[in-house]
């Protein structure tokens, strides 16, 4: 009964306003005091806030941020941008692709979502407009196709996952290729059928382009395509650790840019800060997880949870079913690593204690975190691209529902078949 109501306390704070590392760390608290006492409590929040973050593993959080940050200001999503229109603008809605294929890119190389929808609603959206392209369907096509950053590596919320659940952050991250690419095609099919069915929406392209300047296209991204294959590669052939990984990716990234004289005093302070301002706000949150967790474990809440839907007489699959509705329910009304930090420790010990792949679990909860971020009414990205683009919110959504239902379909395939999520990391030498 007490997890019960300290867990209505958590989410009455979450609506309140108060931010999530306070709600979950408050709630926590207060359900230990009410459990065990003062002394408790002091003892934990004396010694959880350091053993949280003072973790070798967590140093990967903010060498992937500042890797995402070097890149976003060296003006690189420009170079994969112009590749990519230059390679594919001739197929029907070819602006539209060209920017799925660009936010794809931009992931490999940086993993930062809002970054890449931000930076792409400014390049992308003024030219499908000026193109013949409604609002609408620009600013849906950049808000949906930004998410392609949380599930191809790197990706922050797959360390997040790995480190709260002690899973192979290394084969998670490998585990998010395969759906990432199903996804970027399933959004290029849509937008291909999409100007088939209403011709009226996305003029073609009649801009053409020699096989000179296509290849020639491609001459400023090959120090970042290499550098992206080498952090993932290196994972995947055990030859660094996605710590390592991640050092080395944030490393190159600060040189390539700085021999291409395209990172300047002024931009790295910019990347720095917003590094700092984004790992002390995942770490805060990863604090407060903590003491929650913390308290489901002195009261076996979790234990208790176990235990009652093992007496269920439902199949397993009823129950994921309702674990993935939640989470879908979650995704429009709260911030996707929010959602991991905050559920993980109650659904985490459910789905393995019923015989699921925790690496497969760990894809189809950053499926699931990946179409919140486009879904009303909190969906991050498209309150970014709405304020970068000066595009009313409801028309970025309204934009953004056709690829919204693509990426159900897409989460139901990879429910369906586990494969797709599992084989890679098995192929992984260490």
């Amino acid at each position: 009964m007490i997890g019960v109501l300290v867990l209505v306390l958590m989410i009455v704070f979450l609506f309140s306003g108060m931010p999530v590392a306070f709600a979950l760390g408050v709630a926590g608290a207060i359900g230990i005091y009410v459990y065990d006492g003062m002394d408790a409590v002091l003892g934990v929040l004396g010694t959880v806030p350091f053993r949280s973050a003072a973790s070798y593993t967590l140093s990967t959080v903010p060498m992937f941020i500042l890797m995402a940050q070097f890149i976003s200001v060296s003006g690189t999503v420009d170079d994969v941008f112009t590749a990519a229109q230059r390679w594919l603008e001739r197929l029907p809605g070819g602006l539209a692709v060209t920017t799925i294929f660009a936010s794809a890119g931009m992931a490999a190389m940086s993993g930062s979502s809002t970054a890449s929808a931000a930076t792409l609603s400014t390049m992308a959206v003024p030219q499908m407009v000026k193109r013949g392209y409604s609002e609408s369907l620009a600013t849906g096509v950049v808000t949906v196709a930004g998410t392609l950053a949380i599930m191809i590596p790197p990706s922050i919320a797959f360390v997040l996952y790995g480190i709260i659940t002690e899973t192979s952050i290394g084969k998670l991250l490998i585990a998010g290729i395969i759906p990432g690419i199903l996804t970027a095609t399933m959004y290029t099919a849509a937008v291909i059928v999409w100007s088939k069915v209403r011709p009226h929406s996305m003029p073609r392209s009649s801009s053409v382009y020699s096989w000179k300047e296509r290849f020639s296209s491609l001459n400023r991204l090959w120090p970042f395509m290499i550098l992206a294959t080498l952090v993932v590669g290196s994972m995947y052939a055990g030859f660094a650790t996605p710590t390592e990984a991640a050092a080395v990716g944030a490393f190159g990234a600060f040189v390539i840019p700085l021999v291409m004289r395209r990172l300047t005093l002024r931009t790295f302070k910019s990347a720095a800060l917003k590094t700092i301002e984004s790992t002390a706000m995942i770490f805060a949150i990863i604090i407060g997880a903590m003491i929650f967790g913390y308290f489901l474990t002195v009261t076996q809440s979790t234990q208790s949870l176990i235990q009652y839907i093992g007496d269920l007489s439902y199949n397993r699959w009823v129950i994921m079913m309702l674990i993935i509705l939640l989470y879908l329910v979650l995704g429009c009304i709260m911030d996707q690593v929010a959602i991991i930090l905050v559920t993980l420790p109650l659904t985490f010990p459910l789905v393995t204690s019923l015989g699921f792949d925790p690496i497969w679990f760990g894809v189809i909860c950053t499926k699931t975190a990946e179409i919140g971020m486009a879904t009303p009414p909190v969906g991050i990205n498209a309150y970014v691209v709405s304020a970068t683009s000066k595009v009313p919110l409801d028309q970025v959504f309204r934009g953004a529902g056709p690829l919204i239902v693509v990426d159900l379909i897409s989460l139901a395939i990879l429910l369906a078949f586990p494969a797709l999520s599992t084989w890679l990391p098995s192929t992984m030498i260490a």
